[in-house]
């Protein structure tokens, strides 16, 4: 399988050892010259130089060569050749040095085909004690990445940590630590309080505990500084790197004060106006909730639908002395605002728009993108360890975006799309789209042609096309709600299932949503409250949300994250590893300083929306 590298990427962890000058368990002298192709990361060049150093040798020296030429095979994203050379390969488990390279060397293929089963089945037994210690990094860094890939995040931070006791240079140990916690801070502040282990001191709990310190405090740099100081008495020998510790005492009140003047530009009247209504009533909320407002004025101007009007509704702004603007929504308006030379003041925008060349320094993004979520569903899916997706759409623009988004992510990391089709969104019928996608017609027409032939009556079975992995589905309840049964009718109930959050109402409805029960999407915690352990600001408000605000709950959620994110702008651009636990989901900042949101991912089961994680529970 091609793209062995983008698989780390999609989970947001990315390889490690193989980036390290020097490696634990060789020595200088020792080095080959196929170790130090390996080394700087000539992976084809390895393999190809293992192979040969593998002709002059016999017995165990030349079935460790071959492994390790397999392994490079890999790396280089040619696993049809390690396959091929592992099974050409006479293994003797019984000599321990064989058969735990070999069991690394499985779980890497397993891993390039990401089955995360397989490679916990194959690490399953340690190490033998005398292995050498890049062997056992290595070991740690397959375990770690494949409960990752299961969503199992302590799990992950745990072999993370037992990977830094094999690491020697700072800059691994480093980069091994970000991801310890990388993996903590897509938990709440709450489950990390929750999980923390009921035993005394130690590396996992002192991790856990500071990752949680950086959420509680994260807009608050004297009482982090405190905490942090507390924590270091509390976990005296604890191997956190001190750059680590120094990025969060380093973090200044400034950096994370709200601006005295905020601008909301939104379109309150024309096509928009309920939409950007609950995105307001969302913000104003979140401003209403915080406990020391008294000096914070927002002013909200009215955009209209005319995107030619921004520039000077937005330096009006500026003129009454707005010291952050919050919008526009339209995507037009911002492409205004992107062409202009310099904005005057930080702004976030509450869109996404395509011109990346040219974005001002202090332009954000923040958005709800389907486009986005369709992209999240092919990451997902391809983690899941899928490769061939058939494609049901709605007919129009809508569809044709989602559609678009989700093929193009998924050929660029190594899927392929076998089927897409679309459906009149009007319809309850979407019977003919779909036998065209599982090739239900073909099945009849192929017993047609073969009775006439034969000039007899066959018994015959429909059968639906054998090649698709699972099914992603575009739409919204009540097209999901036809199309699971229909799905399941064409003999497709076993296949995987895949939707964005729009098949949610966001409202607990479980006699009509049964109809979808085993679809998997991905959603924001706020509408996800009865699923997760999150509870966050809506408990707080939840008799004071408005009319639009139940009526678009996602729009309300982003605007409460729009006014409580600008605190963390410049905490998420300086250190990338950093979140922000955000009611839309869990906030990052890309390097084009958009905000990226990490969805929850649940299933559908009784017509309740559970964690995917319960899916085997």
């Amino acid at each position: 399988m091609k793209h062995y590298f983008k698989l780390f990427a999609l989970i947001g962890i990315t390889l490690i050892l193989s980036s390290c000058a020097s490696k634990p368990g060789y020595s200088p002298d020792a080095v080959s010259e196929a170790d130090q192709l390996y080394l700087s990361k000539q992976y084809a060049e390895a393999a190809i130089a293992f192979n040969q150093q593998a002709t002059g040798a016999v017995g165990t020296e030349q079935a460790l060569l071959v492994l390790r030429a397999v392994i490079s095979y890999v790396k280089a994203e040619q696993l049809t050749q390690a396959v091929q050379l592992l099974h050409s390969l006479h293994i003797n488990e019984s000599i321990l040095k064989v058969s735990n390279l070999a069991r690394l060397t499985r779980a890497h293929i397993a891993l390039a085909e990401r089955n995360a089963e397989e490679v916990l089945n194959q690490l399953k037994k340690p190490l033998a004690s005398n292995s050498p210690a890049i062997f056992f990094a290595e070991y740690h860094e397959l375990r770690a990445t494949a409960f990752s890939m299961q969503g199992d995040r302590i799990t992950t931070a745990e072999e993370y940590i037992l990977q830094g006791n094999h690491l020697t240079d700072d800059e691994s140990k480093l980069k091994s630590q970000e991801l310890i916690w990388e993996s903590l801070a897509l938990l709440t502040e709450r489950s990390l309080q929750q999980l923390q282990p009921a035993r005394a001191p130690d590396v996992l709990s002192g991790w856990m505990e500071l990752v949680r310190i950086s959420k509680k405090y994260q807009l608050n740099p004297t009482l982090l500084r405190a905490s942090i100081n507390n924590w270091q008495r509390r976990f005296v020998n604890h191997p956190v790197k001190l750059s680590l510790l120094e990025g969060l005492r380093n973090r200044k009140q400034e950096d994370v004060t709200l601006p005295e003047n905020i601008a909301l530009l939104l379109p309150l009247t024309g096509r928009f106006a309920n939409p950007a209504k609950a995105i307001r009533d969302g913000l104003l909320a979140s401003y209403y909730a915080k406990k020391d407002k008294e000096n914070i004025t927002i002013r909200i101007y009215d955009t209209k639908a005319d995107p030619k009007s921004i520039g000077d509704i937005y330096e009006q702004a500026v003129s009454d002395g707005a010291q952050f603007v919050i919008g526009p929504l339209n995507k037009a308006s911002i492409k205004e605002l992107s062409d202009l030379d310099d904005l005057s003041v930080p702004t976030l925008a509450l869109n996404y728009i395509n011109n990346e060349s040219s974005i001002p320094e202090e332009l954000y993004q923040f958005g709800l993108s389907p486009e986005e979520e369709a992209i999240q569903v092919a990451e997902r899916t391809w983690l899941d360890g899928h490769v061939n997706a058939a494609v049901l759409t709605p007919a129009g623009p809508w569809g044709d975006r989602v559609y678009k988004a989700f093929r193009d992510r998924w050929e660029q990391i190594g899927g392929r799309v076998v089927e897409q089709q679309s459906y009149n969104s009007s319809k309850n019928d979407f019977s003919l789209p779909i036998r065209k996608l599982l090739n239900i017609d073909e099945s009849k027409t192929r017993y047609r042609k073969m009775s006439r032939l034969l000039r007899t009556k066959l018994k015959y079975t429909t059968y639906r096309r054998q090649d698709i992995d699972f099914i992603f589905i575009a739409g919204f309840p009540r097209q999901a709600r036809q199309i699971r049964p229909q799905l399941k009718f064409f003999h497709a109930s076993k296949v995987p299932v895949y939707a964005t959050s729009h098949i949610y109402t966001g409202n607990l409805n479980t006699e009509r949503d049964r109809d979808m029960d085993g679809i998997r999407f991905g959603d924001m915690p706020w509408v996800l409250t009865e699923s997760t352990l999150h509870r966050g600001l809506r408990n707080e408000i939840e008799k004071l949300i408005s009319k639009e605000g139940n009526k678009h709950q996602r729009l309300y959620a982003m605007g409460v994250d729009a006014f409580n994110i600008i605190a963390a702008l410049n905490t998420l651009k300086a250190y990338p590893y950093e979140r922000y636990q955000g009611e839309t989901g869990s906030l990052s900042m890309d390097e084009k300083q958009r905000i990226k949101r990490q969805l929850s991912w649940v299933y559908f089961r009784s017509g309740r929306p559970r964690l995917l994680e319960q899916a085997n529970q």
